[in-house]
């Protein structure tokens, strides 16, 4: 970690002074924040274009396979905040994945609990789950295609779990509004860590 530290350093070119590792800290805590962001967003401009290929098939065919298809993706995607809640000590009153309510497929409702920074780290975490999971678990996916050896059958159903993930690993609305009513908690944390890591580089 620190190695990498030491060359994210030597990237910037600003010297290893204490203002110098301040500002290197500043810009790695914003990218941190921002980065499950833009992952997502990355994700969705992905899930848009498949939609896009799929319409000069079928527009009804199109939405049928990223909504209903695609299911593992869904199931990962509110496991993934089922997890991440109980995790951080949320209560969950509700979970649901067969729904279909206008541009939801499921949902899972959750109460925070405990004291404020807590309760802002159940928000930001929880609504974070989808985008964390999923881009972890389509590394794994990915690294078992590239390693080779799969019957045809192995490397369509691979692909097909890869393809539900990205479908379905953005974060909605709802989680983004959940991401950021939380996530200025982890701000000085974050800062505090690489400013640490920049010392001992």
């Amino acid at each position: 970690m620190t190695s990498m530290m030491q060359q994210v350093i030597a990237w910037f070119g600003w010297g290893n002074g204490i203002g110098a590792l301040a500002g290197i800290s500043s810009i790695l805590t914003l990218v941190a924040i921002i980065a499950p962001v833009i992952a997502g967003l990355v994700l969705f401009g992905l899930e848009r274009l498949q939609i896009e290929l799929l319409k000069t098939l079928n527009h009804d065919f199109a939405y049928f396979f990223v909504n209903f298809v695609t299911f593992p993706g869904t199931f990962v995607h509110e496991m993934s905040h089922l997890c991440f809640a109980v995790i951080t000590g949320a209560e969950v009153n509700e979970i649901c994945m067969f729904e279909n309510d206008g541009e939801r497929l499921g949902h899972i409702s959750y109460c925070p609990r405990g004291p404020w920074f807590i309760q802002a780290m159940q928000h930001t975490l929880t609504s974070v789950a989808p985008t964390i999971v999923g881009f972890t678990l389509g590394f794994i996916l990915l690294r078992v295609i590239w390693a080779g050896g799969h019957t045809v059958w192995g490397y369509i159903g691979l692909w097909y779990l890869v393809i539900s993930l990205i479908d379905h690993s953005t974060m909605s609305d709802s989680d983004l509004e959940g991401y950021f009513q939380g996530v200025w908690i982890f701000i000085l944390p974050l800062f505090i860590f690489f400013l640490v890591l920049g010392l001992l580089a």
